[in-house]
């Protein structure tokens, strides 16, 4: 595993996921695929992912105490937060979620982080707005950043092959 971006509460780290893993999430995820609602700026097929069943949740709890760890002042936020939402999201060449946007809505208020798997490799990915940064789509990266407007983000199209990425939200939640 190695870091390619620490900054700006964005980590990305290569190779947490092999080739072959990212194969294996293919397989088992691009089967029976939603097609969102008609009126829906949505431009992919998906399929929801119940996080306790996902085959490598060990990788995705090693990632969440790397960011801990970078970014120790997650921690002090006045509420617990857990991995709690994965989606396989499959973009048909040359669509993408091309609009600005952040994960956080009146509808997705108890986001707190996003995290993107990437499964396929383009020259393409997710582009930031506020820094101007893209984290590339390549095989086997993971991406964590805040929920947040100071993360606004969008994907980028590739015109050649389709695109598959698994993403998840971090969410806060109350023990009981």
């Amino acid at each position: 595993m190695k870091i390619v971006n620490n900054k700006n509460f964005l980590l990305a780290v290569d190779s947490l996921f092999t080739k072959k893993e990212c194969e294996y999430l293919l397989n088992t995820y691009n089967k029976n695929l939603i097609l969102p609602e008609k009126n829906s700026n949505y431009n992919y097929l998906y399929k929801d992912i119940e996080v306790n069943t996902f085959p490598f949740l060990e990788k995705l709890n090693k990632i969440t105490c790397l960011y801990r760890e970078k970014y120790p002042e997650s921690d002090l936020v006045t509420m617990p937060w857990k991995l709690n939402y994965l989606r396989f999201k499959l973009f048909k060449k040359g669509k993408s979620f091309a609009n600005f946007h952040s994960e956080l809505s009146k509808n997705s208020f108890h986001r707190f982080l996003s995290i993107q798997i990437y499964l396929t490799d383009h020259k393409c990915g997710t582009e930031f707005f506020r820094t101007h940064k893209t984290i590339s789509s390549k095989i086997g990266r993971v991406c964590i950043f805040p929920a947040y407007f100071t993360h606004t983000h969008k994907g980028q199209p590739d015109i050649k092959k389709e695109r598959a990425i698994i993403t998840g939200y971090y969410t806060f939640y109350e023990k009981i």
